[in-house]
C-alpha cells in the first residue's frame, strides 16, 4: 500500500565487514543495525508516500523498541513499517522484522516531515527533493505512485 505500509527484505551476508567483532565466534547483526532498517523502512515510506513533499524526515523518537532474535549470516529480515497517524507532521509508525515467524525487533517510530527553512531562493528544498528522489531510484527504482 503505497505511502501506508512498506515491506522490505535485508539478508545478512557472512562477508560483512562488522562482524569481524560483531561477535568473531558468533557472527550476528548489531541491534542497532536491525533498528536501522526499521528506520529506513518507515523513512522511505514516508517519503515516497508524500511524493516527496518535505525534504527532511528526522527520526524524533523509537518507542517500546523489543528485540526478539538474533539474525545471523545467511538470514533475511522482512521488515514493514506501516502509518499509525499524523498530527502536526509528526508521524507514527508501527515497525517490526522478523526471519520466518520470530520477531528480531519491533518499535513504534516518531518521524518529523520539515522544510529546510532555508530562503525560497536558495532552492534548498528543491535540491534535497531532487537528491532523495535520485538516491530512491538509484536503490530501489521508481517510486509507485500512492494514487495508482
Amino acid at each position: 500500500m503505497p505511502g501506508r505500509k512498506l515491506v522490505a527484505t535485508r539478508t545478512l551476508q557472512a562477508n560483512e565487514h562488522y562482524l569481524l567483532d560483531h561477535f568473531p565466534r558468533f557472527p550476528v547483526m548489531p541491534g542497532v543495525m536491525m533498528l536501522e532498517a526499521l528506520h529506513q523502512a518507515a523513512f522511505w515510506m514516508i517519503y515516497t508516500g508524500d511524493d516527496f513533499a518535505y525534504p527532511l524526515v528526522l527520526l524524533r523518537e523509537a518507542k517500546g523498541v523489543k528485540f526478539g532474535d538474533f539474525l545471523a549470516p545467511g538470514e533475511t529480515l522482512v521488515v514493514t513499517a506501516e502509518w499509525m497517524k499524523e498530527a502536526d507532521n509528526i508521524v507514527t509508525v508501527k515497525a517490526k522484522a522478523c526471519k520466518g515467524d520470530k520477531t528480531t525487533v519491533s518499535a513504534r517510530l516518531i518521524l518529523e516531515k520539515k522544510l529546510t527553512g532555508d530562503p525560497d531562493r536558495l532552492a534548498t528544498d528543491e535540491f534535497v527533493r531532487g537528491q532523495m528522489k535520485k538516491q530512491f531510484s538509484e536503490l530501489f527504482g521508481q517510486p509507485v505512485s500512492a494514487t495508482a
